[in-house]
């Protein structure tokens, strides 16, 4: 099944580019497969790793996100992602 962890988008602007680039940045060091999930739009996970996919999530400011990470470091990474979702993502 994978590590699942909720995190919720603190950016005013919600996951415009440059937030979204930070996110896509954090999941690329990470082995393991990371899917996202818009929890407050459609639901459908789409590759954490794929910008054009998380830009196209609409995430608005307040929405949740629900990563699904598999892999030997999944578990790292969905506590990195957090931590980086904490700190907005470049825009703290």
């Amino acid at each position: 099944e994978g590590n699942t962890a909720v995190f919720k988008i603190k950016n005013s602007h919600g996951l415009h580019a440059r937030p979204g680039a930070m996110l896509v940045a954090e999941a690329k060091k990470f082995e393991s497969t990371i899917r996202v999930a818009n929890l407050d739009g459609d639901g459908k996970a789409v590759n954490a790793k794929s910008l054009m996919k998380v830009i196209a999530l609409g995430v608005k400011h307040g929405h949740q996100l629900q990563f699904t990470a598999e892999g030997p470091d999944a578990p790292q990474a969905l506590e990195s992602i957090g931590n980086a979702i904490a700190s907005g993502l470049g825009e703290g």
